[in-house]
């Protein structure tokens, strides 16, 4: 059964992989000034980037809403992005929806 390291050396490591984001080094040079393994590196640089991939949000849902009375429809993404439909055609929007959510490719 493996270990999971104590929360100090977690936050050790998470410091000195955020100097060497900053530094000019390369990683053996780095790993040579702070005197560790460069193998050592790059099991904490991937266990890090792992565990921050597991701690982030879900993607939002996209909420139902209901077209009324025609005009345009303009989504709005979280990233800033902004898409512009100029008339409500339902299938249209169906597909756009669909595959931004991941679901299946345009035809």
């Amino acid at each position: 059964m493996a270990r999971e390291p104590d929360q100090r050396k977690r936050a050790e490591w998470r410091s000195r992989l955020a100097r060497h984001a900053k530094s000019d080094l390369t990683v053996a040079r780095f790993c040579a000034h702070e005197n560790v393994a460069v193998a050592t590196f790059h099991y904490w640089r991937r266990k890090c980037r792992d565990e921050s991939a597991v701690a982030e949000e879900p993607p939002a849902e996209f909420t139902a809403v209901e077209v009324v009375n025609g005009g345009s429809v303009t989504i709005r993404f979280p990233g800033g992005a902004v898409m512009e439909i100029p008339e409500p055609r339902e299938s249209l929007l169906r597909a756009v929806i669909g595959v931004l959510a991941g679901g299946s490719e345009p035809c």
